[in-house]
């Protein structure tokens, strides 16, 4: 990068309302495209009249120059584009911070540009190969009431006495909430009720496979064959099993055929096999045997580059609304709006008394894929184990020196790591990398013991990047 700006967690909306600002008071805004392709244009103007980058930076614990910069480089280098990956929503206004995000590509017109606008992520064009409704059988729950329960909340929804009726069985497949989902502590009391059934289909003993009933051995990779979506490239691909399943192993498919088949349920969708839901769900679009065949087949993406090059976008207007009386609608500002989550230094003033560092849980490890291969021999020893990582000056501040062993604690839990010192974080946030077991952690809690299940404004995501904390020199015991 030829610039890094590290604005305080939860604080982006902030730092993007100064840029609309500056977009505007300096006549960046493509005018011409705004006009035709955007509604709201004079509400939002008046909205960030007094947004300046000298209160932003405040906020942001950014100079206010760095916001003039950045948002005058946006307004006139062409093409201009945003670039995310999943985890700039997980705050508590993470929704907000997309809604705002959005708004900037739309002022300067970068839509109109091969190469311009906004990308969450990397995309899998799914929606572009297959009918996922084939897939998920949304039509099997006609008429039938089924309850929801957001896996961010696992813990709550694994303790709550007042939960009617409680959780009596879980089943876990492709994951392990005990080191993905925050309140970890907490999902860790549900999983030991002795009234709760746990199934868990696993290839290996997870931490959450520890607390199973019944532990049933799934496939791998290179025991199924399947069609693999296109993730950060433009082609979708097959997978073709190398071997057998070993013992008595099974894919996920064959697992819920077979609970289908003992459950009593007759429905073909429910009992039919992987090619025959594969073809039905790809129909016309992919020829299903010259993917086996070839190995690989390239998604429709736009030839042009241009995903909204056309203007249009899947609004009720038809326009990017830079007012939006959907979210109005559901409750939400109508116009990006910059409000402090409760577990940050802006926030909770209480709060952030007792426990004034910022902690975020980054994917730091380049062998492991989430909570995946970090138990394995070739990949948990060489990332040298957990840690807290902090700035100089806040280790200072707490008589902390590098291989100290420091205890990391708020609310909802303390844990024991050694410390390193970085110019990587900025004073006032702490970084403990998620991922690592708790076998792997000195006092077998991980990175999400600590992190903040508050649900995000809407869509239904978490918090986990507004947690709060204070590190202290651990007593040796």
């Amino acid at each position: 990068a030829d610039q890094f700006v590290q604005p305080l967690p939860g604080t982006d909306v902030a730092l993007m309302l100064a840029m609309i600002h500056v977009l505007f008071r300096d006549d960046l805004v493509d005018r011409a495209w705004v006009d035709a392709h955007t509604v709201g244009f004079d509400a939002l103007a008046a909205h960030v009249a007094d947004w300046t980058p000298a209160r932003a930076g405040t906020i942001c614990g950014l100079d206010a120059g760095v916001i003039e910069q950045l948002a005058r480089e946006f307004g006139t280098v062409r093409p201009v584009a945003i670039r995310t990956l999943i985890g700039a929503e997980h705050h508590e206004h993470g929704a907000m911070l997309y809604r705002t995000m959005a708004v900037l590509p739309a002022l300067v017109g970068a839509w109109r540009d091969r190469g311009g606008g906004l990308s969450r992520s990397v995309g899998t064009y799914q929606d572009d190969v297959s009918d996922t409704a084939t897939l998920d059988r949304p039509d099997l729950l006609a008429g039938r009431s089924v309850r929801t329960i957001n896996m961010s909340r696992l813990g709550e929804a694994l303790t709550d006495p007042s939960l009617d009726p409680p959780v009596a069985a879980l089943v876990v497949w492709n994951s392990n909430p005990l080191v993905i989902v925050p309140a970890a502590e907490l999902v860790r009391r549900g999983l030991a009720r002795d009234d709760l059934f746990t199934l868990v289909h696993e290839q290996f003993l997870t931490d959450t496979a520890r607390y199973a009933d019944i532990v049933l051995p799934a496939t791998t990779q290179l025991e199924a064959s399947d069609a693999v979506a296109a993730w950060g490239h433009l082609w979708l691909g097959w997978n073709e099993a190398a071997i057998d399943p070993l013992g008595e192993a099974v894919s996920n498919s064959e697992l819920f055929r077979r609970l289908a088949g003992a459950m009593g349920f007759t429905e073909p969708a429910l009992l039919a096999d992987d090619e025959t839901l594969l073809r039905e769900a790809m129909g016309e679009r992919v020829d299903l045997a010259a993917l086996r065949t070839v190995g690989y087949w390239r998604v429709p993406y736009p030839e042009d580059g241009r995903p909204f090059g056309d203007g249009r976008f899947p609004t009720a207007s038809g326009k990017v609304e830079l007012v939006s009386e959907t979210l109005a609608a559901m409750g939400q500002p109508a116009l990006p709006t910059y409000v402090a989550p409760r577990e940050n230094i802006h926030g909770d003033a209480e709060l952030a008394a007792r426990y004034p560092l910022q902690l975020l849980t980054p994917k730091h490890h380049t062998r492991f894929l989430n909570s995946s291969y970090s138990a394995l021999p070739k990949h948990g020893p060489f990332e040298g184990g957990p840690f807290v990582e902090l700035a100089a000056a806040d280790a200072a501040a707490r008589a902390l020196s590098e291989g100290d062993c420091a205890r990391v604690f708020n609310d909802r839990a303390s844990l024991e790591l050694p410390v390193r010192i970085s110019e990587r974080v900025r004073p006032g946030v702490v970084v403990v990398p998620f991922g690592w077991w708790g076998s792997q952690h000195p006092d077998g809690k991980t990175a999400n013991a600590l992190t903040n299940d508050t649900l995000t404004d809407w869509g239904g995501g978490v918090a986990y990047s507004d947690t709060l904390v204070e590190v202290e020199p651990a007593v040796l015991h």
